[in-house]
């Protein structure tokens, strides 16, 4: 993984834009009304454990993809499919909101697609998984109220555990999650916080020169 500096500033208008949005309503109390709160029973530590992460690895092809627990409000993706936890009238206010940030970065960035918007309270996290059912090169946005929370993944090459912590404020985060012919490329990775936190992720195309000129765009004070 590659941390970015974040300094262009198309990008974090429409990041803040969405981000203030998002804690106003959670805020008066409204969020917790209008949308669900995944993983209510609190077994952070159970997802984000070493032994849990080997299983994973252990499993091989038998792990899809996505991560399979996370504590985090469901419904404010542009793509989300209602399993019948929340009002999509009072809902769509979330997604209309999201779908307006990704269009605006998805243009300035060229992204191909969308990969998460959510908002993790504090205790929340998001389990190990390794996205091979998507792969492709990343970038991942997240937003920490103070900075106690972190990003964790398995270096494939060095055989073990690395952790970026998370900072107050935006920070990015840019690295290639590769399918399950690409042994050597797959990342498995996970999140846990105990402050509010914000993630907005995408996926580009496989190309290298692209995935340059991307970094200098969120570099660059545009």
């Amino acid at each position: 993984m590659r941390d970015i500096k974040i300094n262009n500033e198309v990008v974090l208008e429409s990041l803040n834009k969405f981000k203030d949005f998002v804690l106003e309503k959670y805020h008066s109390g409204d969020l917790d009304k209008d949308l669900e709160l995944n993983a209510k029973d609190h077994t952070r530590d159970r997802w984000i454990a070493d032994d849990y992460l080997e299983r994973i690895i252990e499993r091989g092809r038998a792990h899809e993809g996505y991560p399979e627990s996370m504590r985090s409000y469901h419904g404010m993706m542009p793509s989300y499919h209602n399993s019948g936890g929340i009002d999509l009238t009072i809902a769509e206010q979330y997604r209309e909101k999201a779908n307006k940030m990704n269009q605006e970065l998805m243009t300035e960035l060229s992204a191909k697609r969308n990969t998460l918007v959510t908002l993790y309270p504090p205790g929340g996290w998001i389990s190990w998984h390794n996205n091979a059912n998507a792969p492709g090169y990343n970038v991942i946005f997240s937003w920490s109220e103070t900075g106690d929370g972190w990003f964790d993944y398995w270096d494939i090459e060095k055989k073990e555990r690395v952790r970026v912590p998370d900072v107050p404020g935006w920070q990015c985060k840019m690295g290639y999650f590769g399918a399950y012919h690409q042994p050597d490329k797959l990342c498995y990775h996970a999140a846990s916080t105990d402050c509010l936190r914000m993630s907005v992720a995408y996926v580009f195309a496989e190309a290298e020169d692209m995935w340059e000129q991307i970094i200098e765009d969120i570099e660059d004070p545009v």
